[in-house]
C-alpha cells in the first residue's frame, strides 16, 4: 500500500467510523433516560434501518458509507443497531453502556488503526474465501488501550448517574476490554457465517462483564 492509498484508506475509514461514534447515544440515553425508554428508542431505530435496508438492497437508495463487499449483504449499521438493541435489553444498564462504549470507541480505533495497517480486513478476506488469521498487533493493542480507557471512563460515569455504583470495578472492565478486543481481533464464525463484530463486541464483552461481576 502506498502512501497515497494509506492516507485515503484512512480518511474513508474516518468518516465511516464517524457516523459509528452516533452508537454513544445509546449509552448516553441510558445514563440520562434508563433502559425502558432507551430500548423503545434502540427498536424504533432497528425498525427504521430495516426497512431503509431493504430499499437499498433492492437498489432503491444509495448509501456511501456502505463497505464494498457489504454490497449484496445486510451492512454493519443493521447489526450495530440490533447488537445495541440486545445489548441494552440482555445487560445491567452500567454493564450496558460499558459493552456500547468499548463497540463505539474501540471499534472505531480498530478501524482507524487497521486502514493504514496491512492485513487488518480479516473479515473481508475470510468472505472472499481466504484463510483465517487475526488482526495484526498494532490493531489490537490499540484496540485494548482505548477499551481500557473507555471501562474507567464507563466506571466513573457509573458512580455519576448510578444510584448503587460499584457493578464496574477495575477487574470487570478489564475483563470487558480483553473481551471486546478479542471479539475485534478474531473472526467468529457460527456454521461457516463470519458473525459481524458489531454483534459480538457488545455482547461478548457485556457477557464477560456479567459474569466477571458475579466473581
Amino acid at each position: 500500500m502506498t502512501r497515497s492509498e494509506r492516507r485515503a484508506s484512512l480518511a474513508k475509514e474516518v468518516r465511516r467510523k464517524a457516523i459509528h461514534l452516533m452508537g454513544l447515544s445509546v449509552p448516553a440515553s441510558m445514563l440520562l433516560f434508563g433502559k425502558g425508554a432507551t430500548a423503545v428508542y434502540v427498536a424504533l431505530a432497528l425498525l427504521a434501518a430495516i426497512v431503509l435496508e431493504k430499499r437499498r438492497l433492492s437498489g432503491k437508495v444509495n448509501l456511501p458509507a456502505v463497505r464494498g463487499h457489504e454490497e449484496r449483504r445486510v451492512a454493519g449499521y443493521v447489526y450495530y443497531i440490533a447488537g445495541a438493541l440486545l445489548t441494552v435489553l440482555l445487560f445491567s444498564p452500567p454493564v450496558a453502556v460499558a459493552a456500547m462504549m468499548m463497540l463505539s470507541l474501540g471499534d472505531a480505533a480498530s478501524g482507524i488503526i487497521g486502514s493504514v495497517v496491512r492485513g487488518s480486513a480479516v473479515r473481508t478476506r475470510i468472505m472472499e474465501g481466504q484463510s483465517w488469521r487475526r488482526k495484526p498487533f498494532p490493531v489490537v493493542a490499540g484496540t485494548f488501550a482505548v477499551c481500557l480507557l473507555v471501562g474507567y471512563a464507563a466506571s466513573l460515569l457509573e458512580a455519576i448517574f448510578s444510584p448503587e455504583p460499584g457493578a464496574l470495578s477495575v477487574h470487570v472492565f478489564v475483563v470487558g476490554a480483553a473481551a471486546a478486543t478479542f471479539a475485534d481481533a478474531v473472526p467468529l464464525n457460527l456454521r461457516r457465517r463470519v458473525i459481524d463484530d458489531n454483534l459480538s463486541i457488545p455482547l461478548l464483552s457485556g457477557s464477560a462483564m456479567t459474569l466477571a461481576a458475579l466473581l
